[in-house]
């Protein structure tokens, strides 16, 4: 596998593609912004509106130097119009993921210390609306791999992570190459359900390659949970996996 090599080249380089995806102007989804969203910050409804939503500029972390790439879905409506993403005002982040990761330390201490382990991406850097209709509506779209076929593999042959955590079935999409391999799918994009159960039947994460090199990445799957009792035996052994290796990360750094 690839390890981590820190260069002031690949600072530059890292650093000229993320001013690329927040400069990007191809405003995939803005044409669904048509009606205002009702969402909650620090328990206190909120109305954002249309023009809040199609104001909205491509959300993606800043560069530390980090070990870790943690590539989720999509930012929340919240987060897009807010332009923030590592925050106190993220609950998966407050409420959820970092009590686990870093179960001593004050949330202020671990949001600093998550933003020096992970850089955060998303398969889509913008937010995708939400269902108008059926089961799911009010929930958010799954986006398009538009987005990240653009950028994800030049983010991963640059920056070289020491490891992937690949957040919900979207992020797993753009590697199912390597994983229908290790899993041994027929599924030209095995469900997240199948990926999981090998996970946790193997004790182990999966090997994951770029699209356009040869160089092996560990990663580790996860469910797109911030609710622990409602995980599963095979989720709950993802997500520990994940917290084992942000805790070692952190320390390692």
């Amino acid at each position: 596998m690839i390890k981590n090599t820190n260069t002031s080249d690949k600072d530059e380089k890292v650093s000229e593609i993320i001013e690329e995806v927040r400069n990007c102007n191809l405003a995939c989804y803005s044409s669904k912004y048509t009606f205002p969203l009702n969402t909650r910050t620090n328990g206190k409804r909120r109305t954002i509106s249309v023009e809040e939503l199609k104001n909205g500029k491509p959300l993606i972390d800043n560069w530390r130097n980090q070990p870790v790439l943690f590539i989720s879905q999509a930012p929340s409506k919240q987060a897009w119009v807010d332009n923030e993403l590592s925050s106190l005002n993220n609950s998966f982040l407050t409420d959820f993921l970092l009590p686990k990761v870093y179960p001593d330390q004050s949330l202020n201490e671990a949001l600093e210390q998550w933003k020096q382990v992970v850089f955060w991406v998303h398969t889509a850097n913008c937010y995708p609306f939400v269902h108008t209709d059926g089961r799911s509506k009010g929930r958010d779209k799954a986006p398009d791999l538009r987005c990240v076929n653009r950028y994800l593999d030049r983010f991963v042959n640059t920056m070289k992570p020491e490891l992937i955590v690949l957040m919900g079935g979207s992020s797993t999409r753009f590697f199912s190459r390597a994983i229908k391999s290790t899993i041994n799918s027929n599924k030209n994009y095995p469900p997240l359900r199948d990926i999981l159960e090998w996970q946790y039947a193997n004790k182990e994460g999966l090997i994951v390659r770029s699209k356009s090199g040869n160089d092996e990445y560990g990663s580790v799957i996860i469910p797109h949970a911030a609710n622990w009792d409602k995980l599963n035996e095979n989720e709950k052994y993802a997500y520990d996996l994940v917290f084992e290796s942000l805790r070692r990360f952190g320390t390692d750094n």
